[in-house]
């Protein structure tokens, strides 16, 4: 046999594509803009916030270590959470446009663009520990995170208007917040989370809440030439109960699967729990009433952050802004929500005619 010579520069060539196979680095670590607007009062003194803004309307414990202030604007939403009276976050939803620099209400994704990229991947330092966040699709296109340099973040709340998503609301929120609200998927096994307080009155808490809910549904439907849900007292006495029925069974309604997924959310896990479309069929049975349609989710410690992100969810925000005529009625129970909403008679009538 003779021997067989390959070409001499073959070596040369295998060292070429062997760094051409090589991936490019996609770990970009996110760049913080310049501090502006309200991230400059995060981790300030409440007492010279107030001096600025006034005193709140309306204050209440959460009852999960933070307390939730809420301030009078036109149209809008100013609430603050605060710890020991120092400033956590701050929700804004409003006019003036100064407060939120250099964003503004209305704004494109593609505006946005101008000013920062939207980062998919963050890592949060908290104490001795590194949180790695993940945004996914939805987030990046209508909860985008914003980082400043005094350490403080952003979430931006966009809407679907007309085809294209433009801005309608802001947080601010120090590091501390973003992590234990957990409103993006996170990587870490182990992350703090928010404990429940020990002596305090959850009837009134609850309560609060459920103003706080169903105050801020109202505010975007006046804001989108909607008419305001109207108030139902037996809706109400439904969603109590409902909720107290879920608390109580919930082995009824949810299957062995996702049982042991709620229990891993009860137990600490970061994210939140949505009652599937069967799961709340099952639920919405002992009524006996097709006009009743609902949403129950959980944990919902801080409810204004929750109504922003579910009016920032397409396919939710189409409950929230329905055409037809519809009660409302909001039901907490600690960190647990139960929203429904009934067709007027009248709709069902006619819906049933056709």
């Amino acid at each position: 046999m003779q021997p067989v010579w390959f070409p001499q520069d073959l070596a040369e060539d295998q060292s070429t594509k062997q760094v051409n196979k090589e991936p490019p680095a996609t770990n970009l670590n996110y760049e913080p803009i310049q501090t502006a607007g309200f991230a400059n009062w995060i981790g300030q003194d409440l007492d010279e916030f107030e001096k600025a803004y006034g005193q709140p309307e309306e204050s209440m414990t959460s009852g999960f270590s933070f307390t939730i202030n809420r301030y009078e604007v036109d149209d809008g939403l100013l609430e603050v959470n605060t710890k020991d009276k120092r400033i956590k976050s701050i929700k804004y939803l409003g006019e003036n446009n100064d407060d939120i620099e250099p964003f503004k209400f209305g704004m494109t994704m593609d505006e946005l663009s101008k000013i920062t990229m939207v980062y998919p991947n963050f890592t949060i330092d908290y104490h001795d520990q590194s949180i790695d966040l993940e945004l996914e699709e939805d987030d990046m296109n209508y909860r985008p995170l914003i980082a400043f340099d005094n350490g403080s973040f952003a979430i931006l709340f966009f809407e679907q208007t007309q085809g294209e998503s433009r801005l309608y609301a802001v947080d601010y929120l120090d590091s501390e917040t973003l992590v234990k609200l957990a409103p993006y998927t996170v990587a870490n096994d182990e992350v703090p989370y928010y404990k429940q307080e020990r002596d305090v009155h959850w009837n009134k808490i609850d309560q609060f809440k459920k103003r706080q809910t169903s105050r801020l549904i109202q505010l975007l439907r006046q804001k989108n030439d909607k008419p305001a849900f109207s108030l139902d007292s037996q809706l109400q006495a439904s969603s109590e109960d409902l909720l107290n029925t879920f608390d109580k069974d919930k082995e009824d309604i949810l299957m062995t699967e996702r049982l042991q997924e709620l229990q891993r959310f009860e137990e600490s896990e970061p994210g939140t729990f949505i009652l599937n479309d069967t799961e709340m069929s099952d639920l919405l049975a002992e009524l006996k009433d097709p006009s009743v349609s609902g949403h129950l989710e959980l944990p919902v410690y801080d409810p204004s952050f929750s109504v922003l992100t579910l009016y920032s969810t397409p396919v939710l925000k189409e409950q929230l802004m329905r055409a037809d005529d519809a009660s409302l009625a909001v039901a907490f129970s600690k960190e647990n929500v139960l929203i429904l909403w009934k067709e007027l008679e009248s709709q069902a009538e006619e819906s049933e005619s056709h």
